[in-house]
């Protein structure tokens, strides 16, 4: 895995790598977005960082493709063991059960699994007319 390791976090921080993502996205979309980072961002193994920096451009991507937002909040916390990326828009939202893939290549079942190979989850919360959230939860260590 490590040899698709984004240029992005070659030379910067997650934090910095998920705000570069971020600040690019809302000057192609002009969709204002705001991260904030909670607790005090450690060292995670190549992997973690990877599937967060992934998960965050897949859910700005299904965001742009699917939820007419007009904002977009990035929410990384560190909190103890855990590691948990939040990306919730303020968009249409979804009724029902979210599709298994919201788009084109990671795709939401692609995230679930890369969690899940690292012990992790990768969930989506959404209402109609209410906006989406998509939460993924990793544990610090990498695990099996």
């Amino acid at each position: 895995m490590q040899d698709l390791r984004p240029d992005l976090l070659e030379q910067q921080s997650l934090p910095d790598a998920i705000m570069r993502t971020a600040v690019r996205w809302q000057e192609e979309t002009d969709i204002p977005v705001t991260l904030t980072t909670t607790g005090t961002p450690v060292p995670l193994h190549p992997d973690i960082e990877v599937t967060l920096l992934r998960a965050t451009q897949e859910s700005l991507a299904n965001v742009r493709k699917h939820a007419r937002a007009t904002a977009v909040q990035l929410t990384l916390s560190y909190m103890g063991d855990m590691v948990i990326l939040d990306v919730q828009d303020n968009g249409v939202g979804m009724n029902g059960a979210a599709p298994s893939s919201l788009s084109g290549g990671y795709g939401l079942q692609a995230m679930r699994e890369r969690a899940t190979q690292l012990n992790g989850t990768a969930e989506i919360e959404s209402e109609l007319g209410e906006g989406t959230t998509v939460v993924v939860s990793l544990p610090l260590s990498k695990g099996g």
